[in-house]
């Protein structure tokens, strides 16, 4: 009842930036050229990713955080495919937290909400993006996309030895995007450099100085491309979609 008020009244007007994070160097995937720009279906992965935010309703601006030197091909590349929603691209940093802060610190000064998203992970729906804001405005805090764990989860020792089977009940998988009311990244973001804290991803830092993090599903076919195989996945899983849009 109460998300149903905040709904019909709109606690807030929204500006979301999202933070597009395409900087990474790609090793795992081999290969000349950066995973981003391998093509699914005739289209870089990092086009599918751009073209799911510029689609989304509730996105006011994208920020790309790409490689020294990427930066006005990138610019290029929105142009050339109607991203109109792009605003700057910008050098990342040495680490994934120090990308994202230099992503945040391009921001609009009215964005409220900012979300972080893997420009790898190329198959997320607009509709995901709006839910995920959704949990993250009725929190005033953070909510991350995420899906279940299936597998049987080991922990093992540093002699790779099972220490303990983990209760998959209480498991589940962080994906992106990761949406935060603005101050309360920044709040945690500024802590976190000023302790010297690195986080595993964006909401690491939210979890360890107290702030809620929701959990929204995005469903498992929300994937990252890591590895070559995963076009291939990328590709069924596009083929499914359009198949079921025509049943």
């Amino acid at each position: 009842m109460l998300k149903k008020i905040f709904e019909v009244l709109g606690a807030d007007k929204v500006f979301l930036s999202a933070v597009i994070l395409a900087g990474g160097s790609g090793s795992r995937f081999g290969g000349d050229r950066p995973k981003q720009f391998a093509e699914i279906n005739g289209k870089p992965v990092i086009l599918h990713t751009l073209l799911a935010f510029e689609e989304c309703p509730d996105v006011s601006e994208i920020i790309i955080v790409c490689r020294e030197g990427e930066e006005e091909l990138y610019e290029a590349l929105c142009k050339r495919n109607g991203i109109t929603k792009f605003a700057c691209a910008v050098k990342g940093g040495e680490t994934r937290q120090q990308s994202s802060v230099r992503g945040f610190a391009k921001i609009s000064d009215k964005a409220n909400y900012v979300a972080f998203h893997d420009g790898a992970r190329c198959l997320i729906r607009p509709e995901a993006v709006s839910a995920v804001l959704k949990e993250a405005r009725f929190s005033r805090s953070c909510a991350i996309a995420a899906y279940p764990v299936t597998d049987t989860i080991k922990e093992k020792s540093s002699l790779d030895k099972v220490v303990s089977t983990l209760d998959r009940s209480k498991l589940a998988a962080a994906a992106t995007p990761q949406i935060f009311y603005a101050n309360v990244y920044r709040a945690a973001a500024f802590t976190a450099e000023k302790e010297g804290f690195a986080g595993t991803d964006d909401a690491s830092l939210a979890e360890k100085y107290g702030f809620e993090v929701r959990l929204v599903d995005c469903g498992k076919d929300n994937i990252k491309i890591t590895y070559p195989e995963d076009i291939i996945f990328a590709e069924a899983i596009l083929k499914i979609r359009e198949e079921n849009k025509n049943v």
